[in-house]
């Protein structure tokens, strides 16, 4: 009995503790940027008073201005050429453009990214994971697999979603399922603790097949 107590309260103190840890590490480090301006410039010498988490909140509204520049077309071109200007730099230019990607994966819109969920025998045969339909490779890549309905498949890792594996795949080995992206991704990120919700709603498992909806067996 403790120790089921015990550790309800540690479902609700934990990850409440983390949030809050979390949450004064970005206001703390945020001020020390502001740090890095001139002393007549800082906001405590212009309002008089110190605000704690000022600078986030000029962080927030930088960025804010950055993204309205950049939407415009000149913003745009001036984001190109900086961006060209970086790619000439060797030791730059890796970690630039991956992060730019990681950045646009995680930002992006995940509906329009993955087209559907499925089940993929991964990384071995009876072994099966979630993963998620990105698009479809070419004929170039399907004959190489010797497949002709030969689709991209993304397997993301756990706990981080974010990386994982590009698989091509025949959609007659995959099967569809009727969780959605986002439970999918819930339990990935879970390490598999989380049941997809959508999953215990309409327990069904279907075969991807082109223009077919029928049940795998």
């Amino acid at each position: 009995m403790f120790k089921k107590f015990f550790s309800a309260g540690l479902l609700v103190w934990v990850p409440l503790a983390i949030t809050f840890w979390a949450l004064e590490s970005i206001i703390r480090w945020s001020d020390s940027l502001v740090q890095l301006l001139p002393p007549e410039f800082r906001p405590d010498a212009l309002i008089g008073f110190h605000i704690p988490g000022i600078g986030l909140v000029l962080a927030i509204a930088l960025i804010l201005v950055t993204g309205i520049f950049a939407a415009n077309v000149i913003g745009r071109w001036v984001v190109a050429r900086w961006e060209k200007l970086l790619e000439k730099i060797p030791l730059v230019r890796p970690i630039y453009s991956g992060v730019k990607q990681i950045m646009e994966t995680v930002l992006s819109n995940r509906t329009e990214s993955f087209k559907e969920v499925v089940l993929i025998e991964f990384p071995k045969k009876d072994c099966w994971t979630y993963g998620f339909i990105v698009s479809t490779p070419g004929r170039a890549a399907a004959a190489e697999t010797g497949y002709d309905d030969v689709v991209t498949v993304f397997v993301p890792t756990a706990p981080n979603p974010t990386s994982g594996y590009v698989l091509m795949a025949p959609r007659s080995q995959l099967k569809r399922s009727r969780v959605s992206i986002e439970d999918a991704f819930k339990f990935h990120v879970s390490l598999g603790v989380m049941s997809p919700k959508s999953l215990e709603a309409q327990s069904a498992v279907f075969q991807v097949q082109k223009g077919s909806d029928r049940p795998a067996i």
